[in-house]
């Protein structure tokens, strides 16, 4: 756990204000402020704002303007404040609201990987809303958890959790015996994973994504050798002032060939699909990390 700094109890503090003033306001309200607190921060942060527009450059180069690239980061800052307004209303969510929030398509792809028996591994990036996305499995009725670390300070930590379970999502923590993991997907269980952010201490592989070569987890793809588990790629994307479903086609274990070999494969397909709807979503990736 990172050393505690003192400011990091003031924003918990702010955080805790917000938390329970926003359950107090109408949504569109909520959006406002949220528009108003993202805009607000992009041009106030200019650490912040520089990274996410030279990562944006770094990934498509010469396919957009300058204007276009500013005009992509600001709507980063704005939709990832109006996410987290959704996630800090997660105590007066429930199954009417969530189905209301979200176009779905149907779970087609879900039911049928599930179909199997062995679990399902749902993977997504920091796209989006990923929180909403776990909770929306719930409300639906899959039986599942998040998998991720640690937040660094505590009480962070400690307000994430809670918003879960207000969502009815669980966690399991990667610093946690592997037993948990294994155990919930041989009871046919969903286990959300985020994989495409926070590598750098992770087992991982080179392949390709925005045509670089990029240090990506295969702990996905190990999870899947090791369990006949499916990998179901699922994101849950801003649409207007609501959200769509999105569900791709299952990444299933390769028993064909050496177990490098497959992992390899998996991780590429896996990352193939994130990288998709990073192109097609570009203001709704958290490109500042």
């Amino acid at each position: 756990m990172a050393k505690n700094k003192p400011y990091r109890y003031l924003i918990y503090l702010l955080l805790e204000f917000l938390r329970n003033v926003v359950l107090l306001f109408p949504r569109r309200m909520n959006y406002a402020i949220a528009h108003g607190l993202g805009f607000s921060v992009f041009w106030l942060l200019k650490k912040e704002r520089t990274k996410t527009v030279a990562h944006l450059k770094e990934a498509f180069g010469d396919e957009k303007t300058e204007n276009e690239y500013i005009q992509i980061a600001q709507n980063v800052f704005i939709h990832l404040a109006k996410s987290a307004m959704d996630v800090l209303c997660f105590p007066r969510l429930n199954r009417s609201r969530i189905k209301k929030l979200v176009f779905n398509d149907g779970t087609e792809k879900l039911d049928e990987a599930l179909s199997r028996g062995k679990g399902v591994i749902a993977l997504t990036g920091h796209i989006g809303n990923w929180e909403l996305l776990a909770s929306y499995f719930r409300f639906l009725g899959y039986p599942g958890s998040l998998m991720g670390r640690r937040i660094y300070y505590e009480k962070f930590n400690d307000v994430l959790v809670y918003l879960r379970q207000c969502g009815l999502v669980s966690t399991i923590y990667r610093d946690e015996s592997p037993r948990k993991v294994l155990a919930a997907l041989k009871d046919n269980h969903v286990i959300g994973i985020s994989a495409d952010q926070d590598i750098d201490s992770l087992e991982g592989v080179f392949v390709p994504f925005f045509g670089k070569p990029t240090w990506t987890p295969m702990g996905p793809a190990k999870l899947a050798l090791a369990t006949g588990a499916a990998i179901v790629p699922a994101f849950m994307i801003h649409e207007g002032d609501q959200y769509r479903l999105y569900l791709e086609d299952a990444i299933l274990p390769n028993l064909n060939v050496d177990k490098e070999k497959a992992i390899r494969q998996m991780t590429e397909l896996w990352s193939e699909v994130v990288e998709k709807y990073v192109r097609q979503f570009p203001d709704q990736w958290v490109w500042m990390h």
